[in-house]
């Protein structure tokens, strides 16, 4: 009975979480840009945008993987994804897309 008991707060849990992981993404997304991007994309270093560079989304991946392979920076998929929909959410706003496969 306890383990049906663990089980089924474990799933209602979850539930509760599915609607918030948006939210989650955008804050693991934030914490990765402040630990690892803005020491380049800070005070002006490096532009985020020079408004031409940027088009979409996918602009915004593709510079993220440039950026972490050219830096050696240890992040999974995930972590990267994260992050450009951060930087699409707080700073671009282009449309959001899926990511397309690699």
């Amino acid at each position: 009975m306890l383990k049906l008991f663990i089980y089924l707060s474990f799933l209602i849990a979850q539930s509760a979480y599915a609607s918030d992981i948006d939210q989650r993404v955008l804050i693991d997304g934030e914490v990765l840009y402040t630990e690892e991007c803005q020491k380049c994309h800070d005070n002006s270093l490096v532009p985020i945008s020079d408004g031409t560079s940027m088009q979409s989304l996918d602009d915004i991946r593709w510079q993220i993987s440039t950026c972490v392979t050219a830096l050696g920076i240890f992040w999974m998929p995930n972590d990267e994804e994260d992050v450009a929909q951060y930087l699409n959410h707080d700073f671009f706003h282009f449309k959001t897309t899926p990511k397309p496969d690699s």
